[in-house]
């Protein structure tokens, strides 16, 4: 294959292009319309309530953490761990990264209610919060990510006339090294800690356990570098130029197969402690509740562990699927889904539980009620589209494959 069959370029014809960024364009105006109703009239419109005040937003802003952990895992593998027939996917992992975590902050500037706000974490501390370290982490690791990015961005033409800008980009690419070592550290410790924000609340029977940072954690890492590999191949149709390997996007894919494998034991012997092992009466109050009143044992059983874990790790792991792209999309999709319908069930299935005592407020049963407003999902709809505009353009301007086989 010619060299220039293989040049990164992003060839969607013209038509359906201008069609793709005239969908997005629709739903970034019907999100931005949505967030200005929000900022106008407040929190009070959207069905969330004192004892539901997370919802649809925040599954949004933690599955957007955990499907951008492609680049952190990816980075760590091939700089760290040495493996370099991942480097050419490692834009392309940095730049999901990139828009996972930009949205996921675009979320939360919606949902605190004063956006305006925003800075007080980073001038006043508070040292004895596991939200407040999760912040500190994230705007480090965003930080990291831009430096990653940067010697990408200042390739392109239009910094042509800024050699002291290209310098200085290709100094950062030096550190690369150095940048992913700091990004695993940094990663771990948010991703751990989102788990640990919940696992720490002994008022919360479903949320109070140990188990929760590590569920966290290696589903974002089974989940993360699966996503990656899933859009190069969908990249890949679109411009019909093979940007990478195919054994390498099927190496990631096994990666995720066992890191799916091994979050689901895990879950497995957390299940276990929780139903037979660990039966306390407040969890097994709970778990009995949700299962009543709530369809929580469809969108476990279904959501979580089958969608979620199983068919992405047979899709994944069995050779008959492995060699597919096309599985390989559809696991990563399923993957997708079980880690929004598990961020959810956390949240929102852990406030349905009414608390038995909260300092200064008292609830009591029946369970707490909450499905998002069309408000929300107007700005979930802002969210969504403002990442795929993200990628959409980076790949059509950016030279995201300047690895790839050629």
């Amino acid at each position: 294959m010619a060299i220039s069959e293989l040049e990164p370029k992003f060839q969607l014809p013209k038509p359906a292009f201008l069609v793709w960024m005239g969908m997005l364009g629709v739903g970034l105006a019907i999100g931005l319309y949505s967030a200005i109703i929000i900022f106008i009239k407040g929190l009070g419109i959207t069905n969330m309530s004192d004892s539901v005040p997370w919802g649809l937003w925040i599954t949004i802003d933690l599955t957007s953490i955990a499907l951008g952990a492609g680049a952190f895992t990816l980075s760590a593998i091939v700089y760290i761990f040495g493996i370099k027939r991942l480097q050419p996917i490692i834009r392309l992992a940095v730049l999901v990264g990139f828009a996972g975590y930009t949205s996921a902050l675009l979320t939360l500037v919606m949902d605190i209610g004063r956006p305006d706000r925003f800075w007080h974490p980073w001038v006043f501390w508070n040292v004895h919060s596991v939200l407040w370290e999760v912040t500190m982490c994230i705007t480090i690791y965003l930080t990291i990510l831009i430096a990653e990015f940067a010697p990408v961005i200042v390739e392109t033409k239009w910094f042509d006339n800024w050699p002291s800008l290209r310098k200085l980009a290709h100094f950062l690419h030096k550190l690369t090294p150095y940048l992913a070592a700091l990004g695993l550290v940094i990663s771990l410790l948010h991703q751990s800690s989102l788990g640990a924000a919940y696992g720490v609340i002994k008022s919360r029977p479903v949320w109070f356990k140990p188990s929760m940072p590590i569920m966290f954690v290696l589903s974002a890492i089974a989940s993360g570098p699966a996503v990656t590999a899933a859009l190069a191949y969908v990249i890949e149709w679109i411009t019909r130029k093979r940007n990478i390997k195919h054994d390498v996007l099927r190496m990631i894919t096994r990666f995720s197969g066992v890191a799916l494998l091994s979050y689901g034991y895990i879950k497995f012997w957390d299940m276990a402690a929780v139903t037979y092992y660990g039966r306390t009466s407040g969890t097994m109050s709970a778990f009995s509740m949700l299962s009543a009143e709530t369809p929580f044992n469809f969108s476990f059983y279904v959501g979580e562990v089958l969608l979620g874990i199983l068919v992405p790790a047979i899709l994944f792991l069995v050779p008959r699927f492995n060699r597919s792209p096309a599985a390989a999309v559809l696991g990563a999709l399923s993957a997708m889904i079980g880690i929004a319908v598990h961020r959810w069930n956390v949240t929102v299935g852990g406030l349905f539980v009414p608390l038995s005592y909260s300092p200064g407020t008292l609830y009591q049963l029946p369970a707490g009620s909450y499905f998002p407003a069309p408000i929300e999902w107007g700005v979930g709809i802002l969210v969504v589209c403002y990442a795929l505009t993200v990628i959409t353009l980076a790949v059509k301007l950016l030279p995201i494959f300047e690895h790839s086989e050629h």
